[in-house]
Formats: structure tokens, sequence, C-alpha cells
């Protein structure tokens, strides 16, 4: 599992929707891990900035730019060695040009693993498929709708749409919640905003339903709502009156 991806804050909020040990697979799923023979952080830095290329600290990694600001990777230190992450579905011409140029203008050889790996087929489509906490398709399809955008049900109970270019399918297999393919996401940043803002929404959803229910179930009941409180995490906190 990277750890550079652990540190970035939304990739927290995608964590806790999709359970800790399916991100974490989901994690090792969508990375390639090179070893390199850098001997020590410094060696690594130094080498990397005198190619030409940035090596800027990122919690206990380093992040390396290969074009702009539009595709990175990180430097990792694992199992005792440096190795670059590089993300499936990233170019993979543009990383074999890096690895060539960096080792050329160092004239030694830096890295020891394979890319793209032995008997490994690279993702050559920008698509991923993992698991959701959704359940009710009533609800996703209303979380998306005020989402912004134009959810369309399909024969077998699919839900999709298309977020900034972004198309978003859901799918359900009996009651297990919904999982989602996400295809030609620009990167994995908006990925995890995708889905950790579908879910706040989906929760708000959620929330509102059970509000809506426990007013009408109060005045069918007789009872008024006293007061009504937001609270900081946006739950609601309702003091009904009950008749003497």
């Amino acid at each position: 599992m990277s750890v550079s991806l652990a540190l970035i804050p939304i990739a927290l909020t995608l964590r806790a929707v999709m359970g800790k040990d399916q991100f974490h697979n989901w994690v090792d799923s969508i990375q390639v891990m090179v070893a390199t023979s850098f001997e020590n952080e410094q060696d690594l830095i130094q080498t990397v900035q005198s190619a030409g290329y940035d090596a800027q600290k990122f919690g206990g990694s380093i992040k390396t730019h290969l074009n702009g600001e539009e595709q990175f990777f990180f430097w990792e230190f694992v199992d005792g060695k440096w190795h670059a992450i590089f993300e499936k579905g990233n170019s993979e011409s543009t990383i074999q040009q890096f690895m060539q140029d960096l080792e050329r203008r160092s004239q030694r050889k830096i890295f020891t693993g394979e890319y793209p790996p032995a008997g490994s087929q690279l993702e050559k489509e920008h698509e991923h498929v993992f698991p959701t906490n959704f359940r009710d398709g009533n609800i996703l399809t209303r979380t998306l709708k005020e989402f912004g955008v134009n959810p369309i049900q399909g024969n077998h109970g699919d839900i999709s749409c298309i977020v900034q270019g972004t198309q978003l399918t859901f799918r359900q297999h009996g009651d297990s919640p919904f999982s989602v393919q996400i295809k030609n996401a620009p990167s994995l940043q908006d990925i995890y905003t995708y889905i950790a803002d579908v879910d706040d929404e989906y929760k708000r959803c959620v929330q509102a339903i059970v509000y809506e229910k426990l007013k009408q179930r109060a005045a069918e009941k007789n009872l008024s709502v006293e007061s009504e409180e937001v609270l900081e995490d946006n739950s609601i906190v309702i003091t009904l009156n009950i008749p003497g």
C-alpha cells in the first residue's frame, strides 16, 4: 500500500467510504512499485534534481512531477529500499522516458525493478471499479440529481451519469452495496473528489429522509416540534412536545 496516497486528505475520506481493507487493496491494485539503487534520501533528491526534475518532500515520501503539474509520482522507502511508485493508467511511454532520462543524466543504473512488470498488463484506459457504502438505489438516484447530474437508470438496475466528462456507473448485486465504475477521470485526485462528494450528499439525503419521516410520524401522533438544532457535524437534534 502506498503511504503517499494515505496522506492525501481526500483519500482519508475515501478510505472511510470504502473501508480500510478494501481501500488498501484498491490502492495496491492501481500502482506499480519499482525498486531503485538509491543509497539514501539525499542521494535520491540530489540525483533527481540534478537531472532537472523536482523532488519535494511529502510526509514520509518524495514527490516528483513528470509533465508539469499534470502527472506526478512518489518515491517511498519500503523494505529497506527506495521505490518509485507509479500509477497504472498513466502514460507508460512518459514513465519509461523519465527512467531512461534519469539514468542517462546520472550515468548509472538506478532502477533495479522492472517497468512495466513482467507478465502484467497496465491499464490502457482510465477505468477503475471499487465498492461503496451505497445500498438504496432510490436514495442514490436522488443524491445524484441533487448533486447536479442527470442519472440514467439502466435495464439491469445500473445507475449511470456523467460528471465533468467522467462517467460513473453504479451497479448492485443482490442486497450488497453498490460498486462504482469510473471511466476517464482526469486523475486519482478527481476520483477521490467525485466519490467523497457523492458520499457526503448521499448521507445528507439519508438524513433528510429520516428527518422527514420523523416529523411525519410525530404529526400522526399529535406531537409538535418544540425546537430543532443543527450540530457542528450537521446532525439535527429535534425536541418534541409531548402533550401532558
